[in-house]
């Protein structure tokens, strides 16, 4: 039933793929044909006695003309992105169940048989009976990354660029003492003429 379900989202995000591919086609289109009028409508406002203002009003229709296709463009993208979203969502959805049927199917290959619990001592019956019960439970699937090893993470990679600031910082201290060692400590900047003194 999953696979159905999944077969149907590709089949519409195959159909939706090519509709958008279509449509981009179609704004591509109209784009040139805009382009390609305002040229035409140039050329003849060239032709006529008073060139600015006829050149003008053909810029402002190509203007919103092209406006136009850029918001249909833009929407069209809007809409790509929430479906390649959708997409991913739903692949994370259909990999976590795939993970939690075979979570289950190792869970049940690993409990022991009825004869096999008859024969063992009671402790290891008493532990078998607990994992059966976990078992029947439903299993709650973990999420995909885990909170403590990103704030782990980050933490480790917080403590890097310290540590890397903190050299930095002392390798610039030494240079600066080395400098002043020398005798090379560097002359203030000129006040310039016409600034008023502190």
């Amino acid at each position: 039933m999953n696979a159905g379900r999944w077969l149907m989202a590709l089949l519409a995000c195959v159909a939706f793929a090519a509709q958008a591919q279509t449509e981009r086609e179609r704004i591509a289109a109209d784009r040139a044909a805009a382009t390609a009028r305002f040229a035409e409508r140039e050329r003849e406002c060239r032709a006529q006695f008073v060139v600015t203002a006829c050149v003008e009003a053909a810029q402002r229709d190509e203007h919103d003309a092209l406006k136009r296709l850029r918001r249909q463009e833009q929407a069209l993208n809007d809409t790509e992105r929430r479906d390649a979203a959708a997409r991913r969502r739903a692949g994370l959805a259909e990999r976590a169940a795939a993970q939690a049927v075979r979570d289950g199917a190792d869970k049940a290959d690993s409990a022991p048989t009825r004869e096999q619990a008859r024969r063992s001592p009671p402790a290891a019956r008493a532990a078998s009976a607990s994992d059966a019960g976990e078992a029947s439970r439903p299993r709650v699937t973990p999420p995909l990354a885990e909170p403590h090893v990103d704030e782990k993470r980050n933490e480790a990679s917080f403590k890097a660029k310290k540590r890397t600031a903190q050299e930095h910082r002392e390798a610039i201290e030494r240079r600066n003492a080395e400098r002043a060692a020398h005798g090379k400590v560097a002359a203030p900047l000129p006040v310039p003429k016409g600034a008023s003194a502190p």
